[in-house]
């Protein structure tokens, strides 16, 4: 059976027409995480191709690329487009995506924000036409604590200043249920220098379009 995954807030931090790539990670330093992402029809319960999963994450110590502040406020704006973009499914509705495990920022637990596009397009200089397809799904990922646990112990994390909230005191998590976990195993032997990897598969209605808010462009 399948379960559609939860839908959530956009966000204050969403730009449009970002990258269409599988690494996000440009200059940032942090754990790298491999991301396995599926998507399943919610009405077949089959994989989705060419489906475009768009990711966009804070760096270790809580910023996005793209603003310089905190709350997404349009003055705020400028051109790095660091933990930001995303790539399309194969033939078995699979994507794999390059980031970083996200740090954290007062108000909120470690998530990664995600979208599914389908019917999508690209521009010629490799960027997504936000607006071209079906939005058929706004959502964020979560982590357990373990997991954030170790991984904020380590250099750059540990130098964030903000206050960390957690799982358990984050009400948008709390909405989301347990579909929004990503599973995570080390990819190499208990090295976390190594980098992870993230298992998570999201099932979307693709008879239903979201409207995106955010009017910012890159």
């Amino acid at each position: 059976t399948c379960v559609l995954h939860p839908e959530t807030v956009e966000g204050p931090y969403y730009i449009r027409g970002e990258q269409v790539r599988t690494d996000l990670r440009e200059d940032q330093g942090g754990i790298p995480l491999i991301l396995d992402i599926g998507v399943l029809d919610i009405e077949t319960c089959q994989p989705i191709s060419n489906a475009f999963v768009e990711l966009w994450n804070c760096n270790s110590t809580g910023f996005y690329g793209g603003y310089s502040g905190m709350f997404g406020a349009p003055d705020a704006v400028h051109k790095e487009s660091f933990l930001r973009g995303g790539y399309f499914t194969n033939d078995d509705g699979v994507v794999e995506i390059t980031t970083l495990y996200p740090g954290f920022y007062q108000g909120r637990t470690t998530h990664i924000h995600a979208m599914v596009h389908t019917n999508w397009a690209a521009r010629d200089n490799g960027t997504l036409v936000s607006d071209a397809g079906s939005v058929n799904h706004i959502g964020q990922f979560f982590f357990e604590e373990s997991w954030n646990d170790k991984i904020f112990a380590e250099e750059p994390y540990k130098s964030n200043t903000q206050v960390r909230t957690l799982n358990s005191q984050d009400g948008i998590l709390q909405g989301a249920g347990p579909n929004a976990f990503v599973e995570i195993n080390y990819l190499e032997d208990e090295n976390l220098a190594g980098g992870v990897v993230g298992y998570i598969t999201v099932v979307v209605n693709k008879t239903v379009s979201y409207v995106i808010n955010n009017q910012n462009q890159l």
